[in-house]
């Protein structure tokens, strides 16, 4: 069988990257980086540059020839969260579809962190092993830090920061000339934004840690030489503190000659130190590895996942991650645990309704996690509460869109429904307003059989007979408040399906 070439881009702040891959196998036949700076002032002005457009329009016209020379005829084009969030960027966006006839897929902070972890579970070796014992893997890109936390073998945490070195540099450049000791007042910043970071990171915060460092350019080169005159494949924490004495107050000649630090990176050098430095502390590293990989790999594997060519399932992670955002707004456990699970076995019976996919049951999944979260502000009309947290909240691995759509389904689960409310609703694409449609029908359903939050229901059954739907509970009480609430829900129900859903009590013996 041919190999199946698929060709991946990627748009970052200081660089754009090709990959053309087999996705059968992963292996990659080509990869090609262009420095082209788009993003040289993002941070601090705010803008991309408008004159490196014309640049990144050349290195991807590059990028697409190479792709015919290989027969490549399938391929994306992604760009990073950082530069998606500049004032401009929807103009940036257009500037290159317009040359290039390439569009730009934006990809969210949190698919970053998501895509990351994948690309090291899946080509890191030590991985399995050393996620038995509290691991983090730290991303470091220009203007962002992703952290992801395992522990006893499973996904622990995710989250992210706003906080990368060339985003320090910029924000601080004017500060240099006019400080007496630059340095101090950069670690004072770094760790003015890292203190409430550090109170959401669970677990065992006190046992030693490993951590993996990913991106860290051009903090990589000196690691490498520390790495290679301790003679192991890893750092200890005292081979990174000889390190970090070394480095922090050198002059720039000084890190150019010994450690060949690229003339334009030297700014960013103790900026990514101070910054390496306060993580390493807050995760109680005690050995610290560096990885090869990046988003770029991760979305190859995605790609590959997501086509049929690979069997990965990381969506234990972003489930994890939900949970722990709605552990945080202390909802209800027994409750959301009763109301996924019949949120679930609704949408797999119903599927001959709503024709819905593996990606639409994760997002039912997750939103049937994070619904009541608005209850930690107000109980009463907690749904809209739910919302705007959820808007505002990172949700791991899903796209922007996907995070509103989800926020959606928590809004419309209770008392209000899309189709009057269309000022929150207007903005999506008709598909998309189906969906949640579609979620938020099953959703309010699966609800409405705990509403009294006693889980009086064991188990359900489902089935379609037109013109209705009858689900069957197997209960151990009496379910009068479940009927009557359900019977209010069930309107919404019918307005999306065209069919009346019922209930059938049976007891459980």
């Amino acid at each position: 069988m041919a190999a199946k070439l698929f060709g991946i881009m990627m748009i970052n702040v200081q660089s754009i990257e090709l990959s053309i891959v087999n996705l059968r196998t992963l292996r990659q036949v080509e990869r090609v980086r262009s420095d082209v700076s788009l993003g040289e002032d993002i941070y601090d002005q705010h803008t991309i540059d408008y004159d490196s457009v014309e640049q990144a329009a050349q290195a991807l016209s590059g990028f697409v020839q190479i792709m015919n020379d290989y027969g490549v005829k399938d391929y994306h084009l992604w760009g990073s969260w950082s530069l998606s969030s500049a004032n401009n960027a929807d103009y940036i966006q257009d500037q290159l579809l317009v040359r290039t006839g390439l569009k730009i897929d934006w990809l969210s902070s949190s698919q970053e962190t998501y895509l990351r972890s994948v690309a090291v579970a899946v080509h890191f070796p030590r991985f399995k092993q050393m996620i038995t014992k509290p691991t983090y893997l730290l991303g470091i890109n220009s203007g962002s830090v992703g952290i992801s936390h395992y522990d006893q073998s499973n996904f622990v945490f995710s989250r992210s920061l706003r906080l990368g070195p060339v985003r320090i540099a910029e924000v601080l450049e004017n500060l240099q000339s006019s400080v007496p000791n630059y340095v101090e007042v950069l670690d004072d910043y770094i760790s003015s934004q890292i203190v409430d970071f550090g109170r959401f990171l669970p677990g065992r915060r006190d046992q030693p840690s490993n951590v993996v460092m990913l991106g860290v350019a051009p903090f990589a080169t000196l690691f490498r030489q520390q790495q290679s005159k301790a003679g192991v494949e890893e750092l200890s924490k005292a081979d990174f503190q000889a390190l970090y004495e070394d480095v922090l107050n050198a002059s720039d000649q000084y890190l150019m000659d010994k450690y060949e630090v690229d003339e334009e990176d030297v700014r960013l050098i103790v900026p990514e130190l101070l910054l390496i430095n306060e993580l390493l502390q807050l995760t109680n590293a005690e050995k610290i590895w560096l990885g090869n990989v990046t988003v770029l790999d991760g979305l190859i594997i995605q790609e590959a996942i997501k086509l049929g060519y690979k069997k990965y399932n990381f969506n234990d992670q972003i489930v994890t991650a939900a949970k722990n955002i709605a552990d945080r707004y202390n909802v209800e456990p027994k409750h959301r645990d009763l109301v996924t699970k019949f949120s679930l076995h609704l949408f797999d019976q119903l599927k001959p309704l709503h024709h819905l996919g593996k990606r639409e049951r994760l997002l039912l999944q997750v939103a049937a996690i994070v619904h009541d979260v608005g209850s930690y502000i107000d109980p009463h009309q907690h749904y809209l509460h739910s919302d705007y947290i959820l808007q505002a909240t990172e949700l791991m691995g899903l796209t922007d869109t996907e995070k509103r759509m989800v926020a959606l389904i928590s809004r419309y689960h209770s008392a209000q429904t899309p189709s009057k409310d269309i000022r929150h609703f207007g903005h999506l694409q008709v598909e998309q307003r189906l969906l949640v449609s579609k979620l938020s029908a099953i959703l309010r359903i699966a609800d409405a059989l705990d509403d009294g939050r006693k889980q009086k229901i064991d188990k359900i059954s489902v089935s379609i007979r037109n013109p209705r739907v009858i689900i069957t509970c197997f209960a151990h009480d009496d379910l009068f408040l479940e009927n009557w609430v359900f019977a209010q829900k069930a309107e919404f129900f019918k307005e999306v399906f065209g069919l009346t859903p019922v209930i059938k009590l049976r007891g459980v013996r």
